[in-house]
C-alpha cells in the first residue's frame, strides 16, 4: 500500500483537530462545572437531569403556593383572632350593661362603645391583603364585601323584640360563598381563607346549627336594647337572650379560627417536606451533572500533552522527502 503525501496530511489533521475538540469539550467543563453539556456526552444522564430538573421546578411551585397560602392562612387566622377578641370585649360591656343599677346615661355610654366596637367589626370583615384584596369577599375579593343595609328596618319606640335578623339584616353581604384555594402539594389543593358568608353572615350554635342572625345583626340588636336614644325598652331577658347568642358567635368564630390555625400547621409541614424534596433533587442533579474536577483536570492535561506530541509529530512527518535520503 502506497502511503500518499495526502494520507499523511489528512491522518495528521484529522488527529490534531480530534485532540482539539477534546481539548475544548475539556475546557468547557472546567469553565462551567458541569460534566454534561449536551445530551451526547450522556444520553442517560441528561435525559435523568432533564427529569429531575421538571420534578425540581414543579416542587419550586408548590413551595411558592405553600409560602402564599402561609401568608393568607395567617392573616386570615389573625383577622378572625382579633374579630374574636372585639366580640368578647363587646359581651364584656353586655354584662356590665346588665347591672341594674345602671341608669339610662350609663348604659348610653356603654353603648356608644358597643358601637364603636360594631364599626370595627366591619372593618375588620372588609380587611385586604397586601394586594388590595378583600379576603372575606369569597372569590369577588376586588369587591368591598360588607356594607351597612340603608334600606334595613329600624326597631320602633317601645319595641323589645330584636329588630335585625336574615330578613332585615343591618349590613349586606356584596362576596360570594367561594373559598380561595392554593394547589399546595400534586395531591392536595388546600383553603386558604374563609368566606364572608361562612364567617360573618352565618353564624351557627355550638351544635352548629345556623342561629337566623349574622354576627352584626346579633351585635346591632345588642347596642339597640342597651342604648336608650334607639327608642327600645329594655329588658334584662331580651339582653339576657341577646348574650346567649354573642356566646355562640364567639364559639362559631373560635372554631373557624381553629380550623386556619390548623391548616397552616399542615402548610408548615408541608414546607418542610417540601424542602427536603428539594434539597434531594439538588443532590441527584449534582450527582449527573456536577463535574470530577481531578478527572477532568488530569484529562485536559493528558489532551493537552498528546495535541502537543501529535503537532510534533505531524511536523516532522510532514517535512519528509526521498531527497531526504539520496
Amino acid at each position: 500500500m502506497r502511503v500518499s503525501t495526502s494520507m499523511i496530511y489528512g491522518s495528521g489533521l484529522r488527529g490534531i483537530m480530534n485532540l482539539q475538540s477534546e481539548l475544548y469539550r475539556t475546557q468547557n467543563q472546567l469553565s462551567t462545572g458541569r460534566r454534561i453539556l449536551t445530551p451526547a456526552d450522556d444520553p442517560i444522564g441528561a435525559a435523568e437531569a432533564l427529569e429531575v430538573s421538571q420534578s425540581k421546578a414543579v416542587n419550586a411551585q408548590f413551595k411558592n403556593n405553600q409560602a402564599d397560602a402561609t401568608v393568607q392562612l395567617s392573616l386570615a387566622e389573625s383577622i378572625a383572632g382579633s374579630v374574636g377578641d372585639t366580640l368578647i370585649r363587646i359581651s364584656e360591656l353586655a354584662a356590665e350593661a346588665g347591672n341594674p343599677m345602671l341608669d339610662n346615661a350609663q348604659r348610653g355610654t356603654i353603648a356608644a362603645e358597643m358601637k364603636l366596637q360594631l364599626q370595627s367589626l366591619i372593618g375588620l370583615a372588609n380587611t385586604q391583603d397586601g394586594s388590595g384584596l378583600h379576603i372575606f369577599a369569597g372569590y369577588k375579593s376586588t369587591t368591598v364585601p360588607f356594607a351597612i343595609n340603608s334600606t334595613a328596618t329600624p326597631p320602633s319606640p317601645g319595641d323589645t323584640a330584636p329588630a335585625y335578623s336574615l330578613g332585615n339584616t343591618y349590613v349586606n353581604y356584596s362576596g360570594d360563598a367561594g373559598t380561595p384555594a392554593l394547589q399546595v402539594t400534586a395531591s392536595k389543593v388546600m383553603a386558604v381563607s374563609e368566606n364572608g358568608m361562612q364567617l360573618f353572615m352565618q353564624v351557627r350554635d355550638a351544635q352548629g346549627n345556623i342561629t337566623g342572625q349574622s354576627m352584626f345583626d346579633t351585635v346591632k340588636n345588642l347596642v339597640d336594647i342597651v342604648d336608650p336614644s334607639s327608642g327600645m325598652t329594655f329588658s334584662t331577658s331580651e339582653l339576657a337572650q341577646i348574650r346567649g347568642n354573642i356566646k355562640s358567635t364567639i364559639d362559631h368564630v373560635a372554631n373557624i379560627r381553629a380550623s386556619l390555625g390548623a391548616r397552616l400547621n399542615a402548610v408548615d409541614g408541608l414546607s418542610t417536606t417540601a424542602t427536603d424534596i428539594d434539597y434531594l433533587y439538588k443532590v441527584r442533579l449534582s450527582e449527573l451533572q456536577d463535574l470530577d474536577y481531578t478527572e477532568a483536570i488530569s484529562r485536559f492535561a493528558r489532551y493537552q500533552t498528546q495535541l502537543e506530541a501529535t503537532q510534533l509529530t505531524f511536523k516532522q512527518t510532514s517535512q519528509l522527502s526521498l531527497f531526504n535520503l539520496l
